[in-house]
């Protein structure tokens, strides 16, 4: 790679549907600071084809013939110097996106959301965070909390410097896996209202993905 693309995401996608792989190629290549890198068809292919020193993100199907998404990661993680890993699908499973989340993988996103949202997904993955569709929020949430009611953030819990009223609102509903659009109509805010307090809220956190501040959140830190 030249030094010209040294800031690049490099990605490697991994789907058996060529209109699949085609159109997130497109996507992703359209976003200027994401280059991909490979293709496979098949979980057995994205072995072969690989190389972890020339890859910075697999971006992979979850349901493939042979060998599925989840199986691909267990064998990437036998590996030195492992991609990050971004399962992506059509279909929500929660079995599926627990057992990718437990072996490290980055990620849980969905092929129906919008170019831009995969788009940040990939970008978020690499620089460390945690994604899951807006959709698998509400179902991983139940996971993570320590009981079947909604969490609430504890008045006792102690907030970071400079945090709003506001935020707290917006902090105690993304803690329950609401979207963005459900939290505006809870709180009777705009959608860039809240995207403006949830942006705030990463910063005030530390983390880079909604996932990962619900995850700080809930357990205390």
């Amino acid at each position: 790679m030249s030094s010209g693309n040294s800031q690049r995401i490099r990605v490697f996608l991994v789907d058996d549907d060529p209109l699949v792989r085609d159109v997130l190629n497109r996507y992703l290549t359209s976003a200027g600071d994401i280059e991909v890198v490979g293709t496979a068809s098949s979980g057995f292919e994205a072995l072969e084809r690989i190389e972890p020193a020339a890859v910075d993100l697999v971006l992979s199907d979850v349901y493939m013939p042979g060998m599925d998404g989840a199986t691909l990661l267990g064998h990437l993680n036998e590996r030195s110097d492992t991609p990050a890993f971004l399962a992506i699908t059509s279909l929500e499973n929660d079995k599926k996106m627990l057992d990718i989340l437990a072996q490290g993988g980055r990620g849980y996103i969905l092929k129906s959301q919008p170019p831009e949202e995969i788009i940040l997904s990939v970008r978020q993955a690499v620089t460390g965070g945690t994604v899951v569709s807006p959709a698998a929020m509400t179902n991983l949430v139940r996971y993570l909390s320590p009981t079947e009611q909604p969490a609430v953030v504890s008045p006792a819990r102690t907030y970071p410097e400079g945090i709003t009223d506001g935020e707290i609102d917006v902090l105690d509903l993304l803690c329950e896996g609401l979207s963005n659009a459900d939290i505006a109509r809870r709180l009777n805010y705009s959608e860039s209202t809240v995207k403006k307090h949830v942006s705030h809220l990463l910063a005030l956190y530390g983390v880079s993905s909604r996932l990962d501040l619900v995850v700080t959140v809930l357990n205390g830190k």
